[in-house]
């Protein structure tokens, strides 16, 4: 038995599923596409609904262990058959500083009519966490 998902590295995968009572669940099968090789190791998802559709923003790896963690995001209109919008994320890591090698374990929310990101940067956030403020929508 092998975790490998073949390109010698693990694949995570964002699920879908329902549910009426919190009880039982309708499970839908994959949330994201993935792509091995591109994006396959998926975590810690943050969605928000607007009237332009289900906006999900999540952490991502491209399954090459030298690649550390960036966010990505992806888009529904009626929040199902997501269409995986990596370069669309609103955020990337930076050319030199404290955020220069990863941006993961994110947290998007709104407040006063403004859209926020909390997210973990070099280190696993070890020392410091970022802020960011969605320019527009």
């Amino acid at each position: 038995m092998t975790w490998d998902a073949g390109n010698g590295e693990m694949l995570h995968v964002i699920n879908h599923a329902t549910s009426v009572s919190g009880h039982e669940w309708n499970r839908r099968g994959l949330a994201v596409p993935y792509e091995l090789g591109v994006a396959q190791a998926f975590s810690r998802p943050t969605v928000a609904v607007d009237p332009d559709g289900y906006h999900m923003w999540f952490s991502y790896r491209s399954g090459k262990s030298s690649q550390k963690y960036k966010i990505g995001c992806a888009h529904s209109a009626l929040g199902e058959n997501c269409e995986l919008r990596l370069a669309d994320a609103g955020i990337d890591i930076s050319e030199s500083g404290w955020n220069s090698e990863m941006i993961e374990y994110l947290f998007v929310f709104n407040c006063k009519g403004q859209r926020f990101m909390l997210y973990k940067r070099n280190g696993h956030g070890r020392t410091v966490f970022g802020l960011a403020a969605l320019e527009s929508c």
